[in-house]
C-alpha cells in the first residue's frame, strides 16, 4: 500500500486521539482542501452506538503517495496518540464525498443513519463539482493514452491488452477506464485484427 498515489484520500479518525480544537485549526494544519462530517449517530450491527469518529477527506494537487498523505492526516493526532489507524484512496471521489454523510446506493440498502448535508463539513477551497471535472478529463486522457497503446502496439486481443496495462501501469484508475471502456478497446484491438494481411492471420491460427 505505501507505493500506492492518489490525490484524493480518506480517513476514519477518533476525536478522543485528536488535538484539542482540532475543527477550528484543521485548515490551518492541513494546509489542503478538506471536507469532513461527525459520525456520532452510528448503529453497530448488535443495535449500539458505534464510537465517534470522523471521516475526512483530503485533497492534494497531484498523485501522492499513501505514506506522505498518511503523515498530514496523523498531523491531527494528540502528542503521544495516533488518531487514525490507516487511510484509503478515493476511488471516486463523488462516492466518498456522499459517503460522508452516508448518502450512497449501499448505505441506503444497510439502513445506515443519514446525516444532513448542514454536517457535511469543507473549508480551503474544497470544490466537488471542480473534482469531478478534474476526474472525467483525467479518465478522457487515460482512454485516449489506451487507444493509443492498442493503435501503436499492434494490439489485437483484448487480454493481451490487460496484460499490457497490468504490467505497466500500477494506477487504479487505469484498470477503472480498461473496465469501464472494455467494449471500445475491444472493437479497437478487433480493428487492428482485420488490418493484418490474410498471411498473417494465418500464422496466428485465423
Amino acid at each position: 500500500m505505501s507505493d500506492v498515489k492518489a490525490k484524493y484520500w480518506v480517513g476514519v479518525l477518533y476525536p478522543e486521539n485528536m488535538i484539542p480544537d482540532w475543527e477550528s485549526k484543521l485548515g490551518d494544519i492541513v494546509q489542503l482542501p478538506f471536507c469532513y462530517c461527525v459520525h456520532d449517530k452510528d448503529i453497530c450491527s448488535e443495535l449500539e452506538q458505534r464510537k465517534t469518529h470522523i471521516h475526512l477527506i483530503l485533497v492534494w494537487n497531484n498523485n501522492t503517495t499513501y505514506r506522505a498523505a498518511f503523515n498530514v492526516f496523523n498531523k491531527l493526532s494528540a502528542p503521544d496518540k495516533r488518531c487514525l489507524n490507516k487511510i484509503e484512496p478515493c476511488i471516486s471521489i463523488r462516492n466518498s464525498y456522499d459517503y460522508l454523510i452516508h448518502n450512497t446506493d449501499s448505505c441506503r440498502k444497510m439502513n445506515k443513519y443519514r446525516y444532513d448535508e448542514s454536517e457535511r463539513i469543507s473549508g480551503n477551497l474544497f470544490d466537488i463539482g471542480g473534482y469531478e471535472q478534474v476526474s472525467m478529463l483525467e479518465k478522457t486522457l487515460v482512454c485516449k493514452y489506451i487507444a493509443m497503446i492498442i493503435k501503436d502496439n499492434n494490439i489485437i486481443n483484448f487480454i493481451d491488452l490487460f496484460d499490457y496495462i497490468n504490467t505497466h501501469f500500477e494506477e487504479p484508475v487505469y484498470f477503472e477506464v480498461l473496465k469501464t471502456y472494455s467494449g471500445f478497446f475491444d472493437r479497437l484491438c478487433k480493428g487492428n485484427f482485420l488490418k493484418l494481411p490474410k498471411e498473417e492471420k494465418s500464422r496466428l491460427g485465423y
